[in-house]
């Protein structure tokens, strides 16, 4: 499969778990009343493993099962660490440069599925990280 396709269904597949992030996110905060920071974290995780599961099979056309929990230990520390950083720029745009919410957490999903992008080849290709 060519690069750009590659990039293509990468952004597709992460596309659907940044359209349910934003859902929930919105809907926890918005409707339900939970702090942002907790919606954020709870959005994370429900975009984790949507986007595990698509870009595994879709996005890297990786369809073994024995690499699966090497992929899973490593993309879940990757999550981990993107949802530690992403959750403290968050506090930190909203908190101290007075963004919404929204408007901040989309600068941090661009920036963010920049590098996800990268990592998660790794994570998927035959070499482990």
């Amino acid at each position: 499969m060519s690069r750009l396709l590659q990039i293509i269904r990468f952004g597709a597949a992460g596309a659907t778990g940044v359209l349910l992030y934003y859902i929930t996110i919105y809907v926890l905060t918005e409707w339900i009343g939970v702090w942002y920071i907790a919606s954020a974290v709870a959005a994370f995780v429900i975009n984790s493993v949507s986007s595990f599961t698509l870009q595994k099979i879709w996005t890297f056309q990786d369809k073994s099962t024995q690499a699966v929990p090497r992929q899973l230990v490593q993309y879940f520390l990757a999550a981990a660490v993107f949802l530690i950083a992403n959750t403290g720029l968050l506090f930190v745009l909203v908190e101290y440069f007075h963004v919404w919410y929204l408007a901040a957490q989309l600068v941090l999903t661009v920036l963010f599925s920049i590098v996800n992008y990268f990592v998660s080849q790794r994570i998927f290709s035959s070499q482990a990280l």
